[in-house]
């Protein structure tokens, strides 16, 4: 399952990314690594709102579709 599958106010783990070395350091620098829980706080037409070690990031919808999740 990824990221953009889980609904408003759900958590999960982050299992993996399938995305490039460059983005996918910048958002393990932001606390986004595998096993970190994760929650969805909102969900727009831009993308979503999530909160990880009680920071809320935004990511548009085309990273969470990269993003495994359990």
């Amino acid at each position: 399952m990824t990221l953009d599958a889980i609904s408003i106010g759900e958590g999960c783990r982050l299992v993996s990314c399938d995305i490039p070395l460059r983005t996918r350091s910048k958002l393990e620098t932001m606390g986004l690594v595998p096993g970190e829980y994760i929650r969805v706080i909102q969900s727009n037409g831009a993308g979503l709102i999530i909160e990880v070690k009680r920071s809320r990031l935004a990511i548009a919808h085309d990273l969470a579709r990269c993003l495994i999740v359990s």
